[in-house]
């Protein structure tokens, strides 16, 4: 099986779907080799002691779609990708009133060792509130 029909399995199937996920709502919407769309929802439950969600509510978005997204474009399932390296920039606060978010992810450079790929986070006003960039190498699968 391809990467490809490997997310879109998740999507369509919930074959193998990460857990981490589902606390913060990500669903995978739009699927294509080397881009992708998914939605997760800030609630109070991801609020920090400033009372704004926490970075890592986005941070955890972001490495999903990115990691995803990569996996698109894998020639076969034998091989995964790992995060080597993240990079976020918050653009703004996010609140449990900012209501469903879009992550957009691409694939910039899909080499044999390493993929590199770009993803935005907006609200449904498209307005932006995080910027990530991920490096992630191509491994064997266990």
């Amino acid at each position: 099986m391809d990467g490809i029909t490997f997310v879109r399995r998740i999507r369509d199937e919930g074959v193998e779907y990460p857990p981490i996920g589902s606390f913060v709502g990500f669903v995978l919407t739009k699927i294509e080799k080397g881009s992708l769309e998914a939605v997760g929802t800030p609630t109070a439950a991801h609020y920090n002691p400033l009372g704004v969600v926490h970075g890592g509510f986005s941070s955890t978005l972001m490495d999903l779609a990115l990691g995803l997204v990569s996996v698109t474009v894998l020639p076969s399932m034998d091989r995964g990708v790992t995060t080597t390296d993240l990079n976020l920039r918050y653009v703004r606060p996010i609140t449990e009133t900012t209501g469903p978010m879009t992550v957009v992810a691409s694939v910039l450079h899909a080499g044999k060792r390493i993929v590199v790929a770009e993803a935005s986070l907006r609200d449904e006003n498209h307005k932006l509130y995080t910027l990530a960039q991920s490096t992630l190498l191509v491994v064997a699968r266990r």
